[in-house]
């Protein structure tokens, strides 16, 4: 299905777009998978022409990987379109993945498979590479390829078929109006649908301990009715010598918040999220009529965080000349260090983005762990080819260990949330016990093992009210499992620390070039 251009609104905003480019993505959203809600649309083009782009040379090969750069942009792409099935409320998990690409030069499926490390196959026809990175990447046609994650074989043959009839267009008309926005100017716009997102059950409870509801004249009903007259927010990336965002939550009644206190909610509705980005916290932030918009500068490492919630499921088959691809020669020991050496830096780029996370206080426990798992997954989709295999030993390491510490992160929201499922409406405590259930990693990070560990603890047993007892033992459950989970992040970190010394002075002794 084309974008529906007797739409009205949409046919004026395009009417005021400074460089009309309406239509420009046509040709990928017609190969949309059904069910999308979140959209990332790039003019790789505009974007490359920028001073940012051409200062940090992101348009080079992909050797310069993440050391110099925000964003993993395949150089032979002209237009990307990526799209996901996502779950705010959950983490930002996805059901699948799916980036389009639309290509100056044709790519070699079998130079695909060679530089992932994957293999040739055929689904409905179509030439297909398996990656070990769990995606698929698809040829579409001879200057366009689609990359799907997960690689669940039945779910991408539907989808092919629904792709080559170019019809399928799987985008709300929210999403298709937020891509309209792309300009040479702004050549990132994403977007989110967040229709019916929203329990009212869950928010109510969630947002009854609100420090902004308790330090403002703001009430729990209100904001909860808010919530759920979600539509949708937008997020326009315009690129000179640096990023300026213009956001906007878009709602379907009107706004009756003050300007610092929809800043507040903001801020506080990303950190319950455990996607905060400390950029948006300077930004200035105004109500319109069923709007809140937010604008301001974003740095490279925000960047970064804000493309990671969709992101291209793979771009290694980019990254190497064909003449490398097809050679049958083994790489010579100056492509291994090179090659390994770009690896171990891009690593550590991400990890320096991270790390910064670690020292700040969190109350609420999502405040990393978003990233932690996101970072992960860039780690795991890094090149891999003449690299080191005790480097990608210690990246596969690292990337499970974030894993982990993401995980304990999230449980320590659920665990607390069962305890205190067992506390009365109102009443006091006596001293009873809990089993407390945490689920540990399969031993691929550092220092961690599989199985199940158990434990147990204080709960309280109902007792007639005794001046807000209840409500000073659910802070008390809050900040013992929180407490739990800071541990086991911080133990993380001194392994991967650890780790990483001692992987860059085995690196710099095998190469002789300091890592």
């Amino acid at each position: 299905m084309q974008l529906r251009l007797n739409n009205p609104l949409i046919l004026a905003v395009c009417l005021l777009l400074p460089t009309p480019v309406f239509g420009q993505f046509t040709e990928l959203t017609g190969r949309v998978h059904k069910g999308a809600n979140t959209v990332v649309g790039i003019d790789a083009t505009a974007l490359k022409a920028t001073e940012l782009a051409q200062k940090n040379g992101w348009t080079k090969k992909l050797e310069a990987a993440y050391v110099d750069r925000a964003i993993f942009l395949p150089p032979e792409a002209e237009k990307l379109l990526i799209t996901s099935q996502i779950a705010p409320g959950n983490d930002f998990q996805e059901a699948w993945e799916l980036a389009l690409m639309k290509l100056s030069e044709p790519v070699k499926m079998t130079d695909v498979a060679r530089a992932e490390g994957g293999y040739v196959d055929q689904i409905n026809g179509k030439e297909i590479v398996w990656t070990p990175s769990n995606a698929y990447v698809v040829a579409l046609e001879p200057q366009m390829v689609g990359v799907i994650y997960p690689a669940q074989r039945q779910a991408v043959a539907n989808w092919i078929d629904e792709a080559a009839k170019n019809s399928a267009n799987g985008l709300s008309e929210y999403l298709e109006l937020a891509l309209a926005k792309i300009t040479a100017q702004t050549p990132i716009v994403m977007a989110v649908d967040l229709r019916n997102m929203v329990d009212p059950h869950l928010a109510e409870q969630r947002w009854a301990a609100s420090e902004t509801i308790e330090k403002t004249t703001l009430k729990v009903e209100d904001v909860v009715a808010m919530l759920t007259s979600l539509r949708g927010a937008t997020l326009e990336l315009t690129i000179d010598s640096s990023v300026h965002a213009k956001s906007r939550i878009d709602f379907e009644k009107p706004i009756t918040l003050s300007d610092a206190n929809a800043k507040r909610l903001v801020l506080e509705a990303l950190q319950r999220l455990g996607s905060q980005i400390d950029d948006f916290a300077d930004h200035k932030y105004s109500v319109v009529g069923k709007s809140i918009f937010i604008e301001g500068e974003i740095s490279k490492g925000g960047l970064r965080r804000l493309l990671s919630v969709v992101e291209v499921p793979t771009t290694k088959f980019s990254e190497l000349e064909e003449e490398s691809v097809n050679s049958d020669k083994a790489p010579s020991a100056g492509d291994m260090a090179e090659n390994s050496q770009t690896y171990f830096k891009s690593v550590n780029t991400l990890l320096d983005d991270l790390r910064g996370d670690r020292k700040k206080q969190d109350t609420r426990g999502g405040y990393d762990a978003v990233w932690l798992e996101r970072y992960a997954r860039k780690i795991d989709r890094l090149p891999i080819l003449y690299v080191d295999e005790d480097l990608l030993d210690y990246g596969a390491k690292t990337a499970e260990t974030l894993r982990y510490m993401a995980g304990k992160r999230k449980d320590a929201g659920l665990t607390a949330g069962v305890r205190k499922s067992s506390l009365p409406t109102a009443g006091g405590w006596e001293n009873g016990t809990y089993t407390n259930y945490a689920y540990g990693y399969g031993g691929a990070g550092y220092g961690y093992r599989a199985g199940y560990a158990y434990g147990t603890g204080t709960v309280g047993v109902p007792q007639p009210d005794r001046g807000g007892e209840t409500q000073r033992a659910m802070t008390q459950i809050e900040r013992q499992e929180q407490n739990r989970a800071t541990s086991v992040r911080e133990e993380g970190w001194r392994l991967i620390d650890n780790a990483t010394a001692e992987i860059r002075r085995e690196m710099t002794q095998r190469y002789s070039v300091e890592f």
